[in-house]
């Protein structure tokens, strides 16, 4: 058997001797402190031997794990590397310099207690022969004193309102810690870098969050993480006695959160005034609040989409200019502009610029729209409506009724922000918008107000009234293409008998043309001026009818090389 005594170390390192009366029967001594939380005072780890003025001296339980196992209380320790089983996790009992955290083997006892952790006496019972000698034999017995107002009692982790605040003895949790190293039962702690590693973890996984989900969404993720967490912790301790940090994962994954929103509150409202300034000029108010919502559907820059392009003019503006002085002037083009312009967002328009009395715009840019050709049509018959109600207010000033031409075309186009660094617009460039603006000169020619090109014909709806016009080659392409007319709305067509049969007639007349008919043609053409005498597309098919009889070579494209 052995004696040893504790015996406490003194802040300078010195090491007080125990007393007179037991130095004679000792066979060593431990020290008896036991470090506590500077922030809660509770004691909650073990040091196993301390630097004294006398050289390294073992703490009391560790001296007699060496006395009862010949083995120290270090190595012992040091070959419990990791938790058995967790073999992922590289921790350590040790927690500290030669520290581990203390397995406490329950709550503080108490004298006679039926559910202490370790059998106790009272030493006076001891003393008087109370306790059967066999009670005590092979036990490793500790001594101390246990009254509550001894200094020599300690807050635990069972420090609580279940225990009735209870504070444990210092012999006791010398006792706590003597029975984790006999039964090699420890708290493993994962190592700094392991630590570290798992905060980060989580930290970067909110910090994505809130990168890219809404913020409420950010605050779900947090809170589901955080809880994950939390489980995979306790998981851990109950497992593996594993203890996985809780505040600082937490603290992390909260200051990501808070970081990952206060970033994208300044990105996303950057973007969004970015958005709003440059979109606001071109596009529905509507559109405006979908692109700042969700500033994905946008791509700014150049990319190649498929349009519908729209020019429009007013025809012999000059003359309109010459009679108005220059404040009459800008207050019709305001007038008129806007009036065309509140058609043009209607239909879901991007507005490109203003060229005086010209208006070019294009559809289905920056976001995507459905049936953007037809969409385009019925924004040009609108605007044809428009100039009934221009003219209504401005005819007599201006001298003459007002007429917009529109050109339409669809096609590929690049659209984008272009121009330098400082300064740029949204816009469109590209043959189709090229001959979008060809084409609303061409009306001029024909008579007509809107003027399509096919490829935006086979997008419109079987409402919407159209007649083919000509083949053209219009100034820059070598490839003709076939126009139409945009006549109007197909029941307001079928309600004027006259227009209907002359635009019956028409088509017909201009399939007899295509298919190399010319005298059949003609006759249906003058089937059509009967019924419409006035109608210039029909007059002018028939003196193309009339070329095509003196010219048999002529492969029927009219030439445009003006606009």
């Amino acid at each position: 058997s052995a004696t040893y005594a504790v015996v406490p170390m003194r802040q300078d390192g010195t090491v007080d001797a125990p007393l007179p009366l037991f130095a004679g029967a000792l066979t060593g001594v431990g020290l008896a402190d036991l470090p506590f939380n500077p922030f809660d005072s509770t004691v909650r780890r073990a040091r196993l031997s301390y630097d004294t003025e006398q050289g390294q001296m073992e703490t009391f339980a560790a001296a007699m794990f060496s006395a009862a196992t010949g083995v120290s209380a270090a190595k012992s320790v040091e070959e419990q590397a990791s938790p058995p089983g967790a073999w992922i996790f590289r921790a350590s009992p040790f927690s500290g310099r030669d520290e581990v955290m203390i397995r406490f083997a329950g709550p503080p006892g108490e004298i006679g207690g039926k559910g202490n952790a370790f059998r106790t006496y009272s030493a006076s019972m001891v003393e008087r022969g109370l306790i059967p000698a066999s009670w005590l034999e092979d036990k490793i017995v500790l001594v101390g004193a246990s009254y509550e107002d001894l200094k020599d009692a300690y807050l635990t982790p069972y420090y609580a309102r279940a225990t009735g605040f209870a504070r444990m003895n210092g012999v006791e949790i010398h006792a706590n810690i003597l029975s984790s190293l006999l039964t090699r039962q420890y708290y493993y702690a994962m190592r700094q870098w392991q630590a570290a590693a798992w905060a980060f973890a989580a930290a970067l996984a909110v910090a994505l969050a809130a990168g890219s989900l809404s913020p409420w969404k950010s605050s779900l993720a947090w809170l589901l993480i955080s809880a994950l967490w939390a489980a995979l912790s306790v998981w851990l301790f109950s497992r593996w006695a594993l203890v996985a940090p809780m505040v600082a994962p937490f603290v992390a994954q909260t200051t990501a959160l808070g970081a990952g929103l206060g970033w994208r509150a300044l990105t996303e409202g950057r973007e969004r005034r970015f958005v709003r300034g440059v979109f606001a000029r071109y596009v529905p108010e509507a559109v405006v609040e979908r692109m700042t919502e969700n500033p994905a559907l946008l791509k700014l820059g150049g990319e190649t989409r498929q349009v519908t392009s729209l020019f429009s003019d007013i025809a012999s503006f000059t003359s309109i200019s010459e009679r108005l002085d220059p404040q009459g002037l800008v207050a019709f083009l305001n007038r008129y502009l806007g009036l065309m312009n509140e058609a043009l967002f209607r239909h879901g328009a991007t507005l490109d610029k203003y060229e005086g009395d010209a208006i070019i715009a294009f559809f289905n840019a920056p976001l995507d729209l459905d049936s953007h050709e037809e969409r385009a049509a019925r924004a040009a018959m609108e605007m044809r409506r428009a100039d009934a109600v221009v003219s209504a207010e401005w005819g007599q000033r201006c001298g003459r009724q007002i007429i917009t031409r529109i050109g339409l075309a669809s096609g590929p186009a690049v659209v984008g922000n272009m121009g330098s660094e400082g300064r740029f617009d949204y816009t469109a460039i590209g043959d189709t918008i090229n001959l979008a603006s060809r084409l609303e000169g061409a009306n001029k020619f024909y008579g007509t107000r809107v003027m399509a090109s096919e490829a935006t014909v086979r997008g419109l709806a079987d409402d919407i009234a159209r007649r083919p016009l000509d083949i053209l080659r219009v100034k820059g392409k070598a490839e003709p293409i076939l126009v139409y007319e945009i006549v109007g709305k197909k029941v307001e067509v079928e309600a004027e008998v006259e227009k209907k049969e002359m635009v019956a007639r028409y088509v017909e007349a201009f399939g007899l043309f295509r298919a190399r008919r010319i005298e059949a043609a003609m006759e249906e053409l003058k089937g059509a001026l009967a019924a419409r005498p006035d109608d210039q597309p029909s007059r002018e098919l028939m003196k193309r009818c009339e070329r095509a009889l003196r010219e048999p070579e002529w492969d029927l494209v009219t030439e445009l090389t003006a606009k």
